[in-house]
C-alpha cells in the first residue's frame, strides 16, 4: 500500500490542531478536504485513526502508533527538499573548518559556529581546533575547507589567504615563578629559564635561530601551557584572550620584559585552497570571520 504526502500532512495538522477544522485552516484547505484526505489514509490503512465518537477527534491506539512514524516521514521528505534546493543554489552539504585557539577565542568560533546554524541548517559542519601549524597541514592535504591561523611570511602557491585580525600576546610566568617578582626582566633573565612553547605532531621540537635558550618544553595543548605555567615550570608567550582571565584572578604574571613591555601583534590569517569550488557556505565563513576578526583588532 501507498500514503500520499498529502494524507500524511492531513494526518498531522489534525493530530497538531486537535479537530479537523483546525487542521483545514493550518493547510488552508476545506474542512471536507481534510476529511477525505484522512478517510482514505483510513481506507489505505484498513483502521481508524481517529475515534469520532465526541466533537473532538482522537487518535484511536493505530493511529497513536503510527503518529511518530508520520512524523519522521515528513521530517525525512522536507529535509530532502531542502537538500535539493541547496544543491541548486550551490549550498555545500557538508563543510570544515580548523583554527588554532591560539589566534582567535573559542568563544568567537563558537558564536560563529550558532549563527552558521541559523543559516544553513541542513549542512553538517566539521569545527576542529588546530594548534600551531596544524590547520597549515589540513588545507594543504585538503581535509578541510577553510582555516584560522597565526600569519606566517608566505604560503604555497596553491593557498588563498586573507588577513582578518590581530591577536595580543604577553610574556607570563605563574605566581610562584622566580621571574614573577621581577620589575624588568632582561633576555638575558628569560634565558636563565625555561621556555615554554606551543608546538604541533607534525612540527614536533622546533628551534629558531632567535632561541634566547636552548632549554624549552613543548606541547600542543594551551590548556596543559597553563597548568604547566601555574606550577612554575617555564615562561611564555601567550594570547591575551586565554591568559586575561587567569592574570585577573591573579594565577598567572605579566613578566615586565625590558624589551617589550607592553602587549605584541600577531596577525591572524584565514586560508582556503584556491582550487576549490566556493558554495555558499564557504562565501558566508570568509565574510563573517573577517567581520568577526575585525572586533580582536
Amino acid at each position: 500500500m501507498e500514503f500520499s504526502l498529502e494524507q500524511l500532512r492531513a494526518f498531522m495538522a489534525t493530530v497538531e490542531a486537535g479537530s479537523f477544522s483546525g487542521a483545514a485552516r493550518k493547510l488552508g484547505k476545506a474542512q471536507s478536504s481534510i476529511s477525505g484526505l484522512i478517510g482514505n489514509l483510513e481506507i489505505d490503512a484498513g483502521f481508524d485513526l481517529f475515534d469520532r465518537s465526541s466533537k473532538t477527534p482522537k487518535l484511536t491506539a493505530e493511529g497513536l502508533a503510527l503518529m511518530n512514524d508520520v512524523k519522521a516521514v515528513l521530517k525525512s521528505h522536507r529535509n530532502l527538499c531542502y537538500r535539493v534546493d541547496n544543491l541548486m543554489d550551490h549550498v555545500e552539504s557538508e563543510i570544515s573548518l580548523a583554527y588554532d585557539d591560539m589566534a582567535i577565542p573559542d568563544s568567537l568560533m563558537l558564536d560563529v559556529a550558532a549563527d552558521f546554524e541559523k543559516v544553513f541548517p541542513q549542512t553538517s559542519l566539521m569545527l576542529l581546533q588546530a594548534t600551531h601549524k596544524r590547520a597549515y597541514h589540513l588545507i594543504a592535504d585538503n581535509r578541510v575547507n577553510v582555516a584560522v591561523v597565526i600569519s606566517q611570511d608566505d604560503y604555497p602557491e596553491h593557498f588563498a589567504f586573507r588577513g582578518v585580525a590581530q591577536v595580543q600576546y604577553c610574556t607570563v610566568v605563574g605566581v610562584g615563578h622566580p621571574l614573577a617578582k621581577s620589575e624588568s626582566v632582561s633576555t638575558q633573565d628569560l634565558a636563565q629559564h625555561r621556555h615554554l612553547r606551543i608546538t604541533d605532531t607534525e612540527t614536533g621540537f622546533r628551534r629558531f635561530e632567535s632561541d634566547i635558550t636552548s632549554n624549552i618544553w613543548y606541547s600542543n595543548s594551551h590548556r596543559a601551557m597553563l597548568d604547566l605555567l601555574q606550577r612554575g615550570l617555564g615562561w611564555a608567550e601567550m594570547p591575551m584572550h586565554i591568559v586575561e582571565p587567569l592574570l585577573e584572578k591573579g594565577q598567572l604574571v605579566r613578566v615586565p620584559t625590558s624589551h617589550q613591555r607592553v602587549t605584541f601583534p600577531h596577525c591572524v590569517d584565514l586560508l582556503w585552497p584556491t582550487e576549490q569550488a566556493s558554495g555558499q557556505c564557504l562565501s558566508w565563513l570568509l565574510e563573517t570571520l573577517t567581520e568577526r576578526g575585525q572586533s580582536l583588532t
